[in-house]
């Protein structure tokens, strides 16, 4: 019998995961037993593949820097990527505008949903704000401040200081670059030699993709049975899904405009990592995937991969960019808190920027949309419960 690829594995997984979770509401006990012997299966899988995004954007970084010969070739890519980036990264900001604004999914938010949400909700997101509040910038300039680390094994002790990361291992290789050329040898095969190692650990982990998804599915299941939150958050979902939906069809042409790949072949390729990113919600635990699919499943060259990847999952988060912009006018739509156009150009460059900073660290995430709405004056005494609703 032929063995199935990957990502029907996957696939699978993540039926049978559906399923079960639909199953276990059916019994009383079953959401309980799914949290308790499921769950943790799905979060070891998701710490294994954490456990190597920082060892691995350091070596694959490094690696394809200096296999890129040159500050001249360095600067070529690198200038090109960071352009690329830059144009979907806005794109996707002024796509969510657009889209929240045409089909307004908050105006349909009933002030019953919004009573009893208050009570369940608010306390914790105000306790998370709380905790948050200390990373938030207090000056312009805080952003390239935090860029720089006091301490790099700190810093890699973090996967929410990956930008840290990525400029230490950015200014080491460029040295690097610098030396004469038999004084890098040593350097650049011991990377290579790394390199192997964590592609081997990434083969041996995705083995046991398809059951950490179905229990990561089953959780999910289980843990969301709010029927009157899912009815007040369908519209916005929608629009996230219907922005996404867009971003990806934008992708494609792109490919077909710049590139000799074919779309079906470029979705086919990036199959498995677009499931476990899917699964995990995590850039940097889908970061080994996508060097992966990026490499066997598109042809990318490894030293473009190993640059582009690492950076990109930092940097480029396109859906990232479109909730930082469908967000704040969605709960500005809630809560009758009107937005001229002024303020949504304002939002355009924060939310932009935000989806830089927010890199990595689910509490950066709260502080950046913090930032944006408070940006078009949305008050304050609502932001617990606004975040709650969407966090």
């Amino acid at each position: 019998m032929p063995k199935l690829p990957l990502h029907w594995n996957i696939l699978i997984g993540m039926f049978l995961g559906a399923a079960a979770g639909w199953l276990a509401t059916r019994f009383e006990a079953g959401p309980q037993l799914i949290r308790d012997w499921l769950a943790p299966l799905g979060q070891i899988f998701i710490n294994l593949l954490k456990v190597i995004a920082v060892p691995l954007v350091i070596v694959s970084l490094a690696k394809g820097i200096a296999d890129l010969k040159g500050l001249a070739a360095l600067s070529k890519v690198g200038g090109r990527t960071i352009f690329w980036f830059l144009v979907t990264s806005v794109g996707s900001v002024i796509l969510g505008l657009v889209l929240v604004n045409s089909f307004a999914p908050g105006a349909v938010v009933s002030a019953d949903t919004l009573a009893d949400l208050t009570g369940d909700l608010a306390p914790a997101m105000n306790e998370r704000l709380q905790a948050s509040g200390a990373t938030a910038p207090k000056r312009p300039l805080d952003f390239f401040v935090n860029l720089v680390p006091q301490n790099i094994f700190h810093a890699a002790g973090d996967n929410g200081n990956m930008l840290q990361v990525i400029f230490f291992t950015a200014f080491f290789s460029v040295c690097l670059l610098l030396l004469p050329p038999e004084r890098q040898k040593p350097v650049v095969e011991l990377l290579d030699v790394l390199n192997e190692v964590l592609l081997k650990m990434i083969h041996l982990i995705m083995r046991a993709a398809p059951l950490a998804v179905l229990a990561l599915i089953a959780s999910l299941v289980v843990d969301l049975q709010n029927g009157e939150l899912f009815a007040a958050l369908f519209g916005y979902a929608l629009t996230m899904i219907l922005g996404m939906i867009l971003i990806l069809l934008a992708y494609l042409v792109l490919i077909r405009l710049f590139t000799a790949l074919r779309p079906g072949f470029f979705l086919r390729g990036l199959l498995p990592a677009q499931l476990v990113a899917f699964s995990t919600s995590s850039s940097m635990a889908t970061l080994p995937v996508t060097m992966e699919a990026a490499e066997e499943g598109l042809g990318v060259e490894n030293e473009i991969a190993s640059f582009v990847c690492p950076v990109g999952a930092t940097i480029n988060m396109d859906a990232s960019s479109l909730m930082q912009a469908v967000a704040p006018v969605f709960l500005c739509q809630v809560f009758g808190h009107e937005l001229a156009l002024g303020d949504q150009l304002i939002i355009v460059l924060t939310a932009t920027l935000a989806a830089i900073g927010a890199a990595g660290a689910p509490s950066a995430g709260i502080v950046m949309l913090v930032i944006v709405v408070e940006t078009v004056g949305f008050p304050g005494e609502h932001l617990p419960l606004a975040l709650a609703m969407i966090m």
